[in-house]
């Protein structure tokens, strides 16, 4: 992918100034608008379109047309006419403050289509550790592993819960009948802790992490039998302790699920996600 372009849609002011800051030395030029342009020609040097709430709302079902991903910032799940659109592409990534980091990192992926790692969302100078896990004696070893990590790199107690929580249900959800291994990775720097699960499928579909996502955000915390069983409920508990989702896929191939915890904050409510993105790699 060689997309130099970006487009900025913004009604409130401020996030024009944050996209141009995110890309700042990216090489990607940012064209700014107020709305959703009606014809939309000569796209093929165009790596996203970033649309603030505002610009969201008054765009509304034509940004299901827009040919490349669409990030929203400055809205939250708590938006109905946000998580319908999220339910499939191209609106497939939610930054809560276009302020953060994260939407320099979901430019640059979207922009060079190198969409795996969790590297990318912490410090450069932060060492990934990693273990591969294939059965139920190895993801005990790892969850162990990552909770006296978490400790030692500062982590709060809740904190470190979450992250045992998130950890257990990430890895009991990969591996099937021990005929699968997975690879669990960890990193962090002053802001952020990142632990990843990546597994040879690539399963999970946006239409499914968005349909969990509203039921999280329903249900606040308080869990109902789902027909889709343990796989379902295990990405419910996911959303319900983690800062930042991200699902990296090459359908049937690979799948990649980075959870990022804010270490300087407390507890997030249930679905207290700041910011979800779904990636689709090509391949």
């Amino acid at each position: 992918m060689n997309a130099r372009r970006a487009l900025c849609i913004s009604r409130e002011g401020g996030s024009c100034a944050a996209v141009d800051e995110a890309l700042a030395g990216s090489g990607i030029s940012v064209e700014h608008a107020h709305e959703l342009p009606a014809v939309h020609e000569d796209r093929t040097d165009l790596a996203l379109v970033v649309v603030d709430r505002a610009a969201r709302v008054a765009a509304g079902e034509a940004l299901r047309a827009i040919p490349v991903p669409v990030v929203v910032v400055g809205a939250d799940l708590d938006d109905d006419g946000l998580i319908a659109l999220m339910l499939e592409a191209p609106v497939s990534h939610l930054v809560e403050d276009p302020r953060h980091r994260d939407l320099a990192v979901t430019s640059a992926k979207l922009a060079t289509g190198d969409v795996f790692g969790l590297e990318k969302y912490v410090a450069g100078a932060a060492a990934v550790q990693e273990r591969v896990v294939r059965d139920d004696t190895g993801k005990r070893r790892a969850m162990e592993e990552v909770c006296a990590w978490a400790e030692s790199v500062g982590a709060r107690r809740p904190v470190v819960h979450r992250i045992a929580s998130v950890v257990d249900e990430l890895l009991m959800n990969a591996l099937h009948a021990g005929e699968r291994s997975v690879v669990l990775r960890w990193a962090s720097d002053d802001a952020t802790l990142a632990i990843s699960v990546g597994d040879a499928f690539g399963s999970l579909s946006q239409r499914d992490i968005i349909a969990h996502v509203r039921r999280a955000r329903d249900e606040r915390g308080r869990p109902q039998p789902a027909s889709d069983g343990g796989a379902g409920l295990g990405l419910y508990l996911v959303l319900a302790n983690v800062a930042g989702l991200v699902v990296n896929v090459e359908p049937g191939r690979q799948t990649e699920v980075v959870c990022l915890f804010d270490l300087a904050r407390g507890k997030p409510a249930a679905a207290g996600v700041r910011s979800l993105h779904v990636f689709a790699a090509s391949g």
